[in-house]
């Protein structure tokens, strides 16, 4: 009687500590809702083997995405696909992106669970998003952990976006960068032109 119940209660541990939600040391990611611009817009433009653009948005609940690369491997994939904590430096070396963007100190370990998007890491948008395969991508959706405000947390303005194939090597990579607007002066000039 005793060992089946050291057995019992062994095996409700191990099940509650499957079935516990990880997240980081700052709790819970936070929906963003102060984007400063709805509508502001940034780009990743990829020029190398993979070409294309990740398109950022902003919107009033987080960040609108929109994924259009080629030139995916088909047999490397499936493709995860992340914000990393650091733009892209001159040299385009993707090693030196630095991790995924973790504003709430979760880690990668234990995989990010799709069905609780808000104890991922910021960064992992394949994990809460799916993976993709090559050789074309064309794929949306919308992060309400992404900020376009410097002051959250999930800021993900001039941080690179990074692809890596099947084996976790970083193949791709580029920096998310602001898309300028035209003033109303601009737009007026503009007009007269044509």
């Amino acid at each position: 009687m005793q060992l089946s119940l050291i057995s019992l209660l062994g095996a409700a541990t191990l099940a509650a500590c499957q079935n516990a939600t990880v997240t980081g040391k700052l709790g819970d990611a936070r929906q963003v809702r102060n984007n400063p611009v709805i509508g502001e817009v940034w780009q990743a433009k990829f020029n190398g083997t993979v070409k294309g653009v990740v398109t950022a948005v902003a919107n009033t609940v987080g960040v609108n995405y929109t994924i259009e690369v080629s030139g995916l491997a088909a047999d490397k994939g499936p493709y995860k696909y992340h914000v990393h904590a650091k733009a892209v430096p001159a040299d385009g070396n993707c090693a030196d992106t630095g991790g995924h963007l973790d504003s709430y100190l979760r880690g990668d370990s234990p995989p990010c669970d799709s069905s609780k998007p808000q104890t991922c890491e910021i960064g992992d948008l394949s994990g809460k998003f799916g993976l993709v395969a090559g050789p074309t991508v064309s794929k949306s959706f919308n992060d309400p952990y992404s900020a376009l405000n410097i002051i959250n947390l999930g800021y993900i303005g001039d941080r690179g976006i990074v692809f890596h194939d099947a084996s976790g090597a970083r193949i791709a990579c580029a920096t998310l960068t602001k898309v300028p607007t035209m003033t109303h002066d601009h737009g007026r000039r503009l007009r007269r032109r044509l």
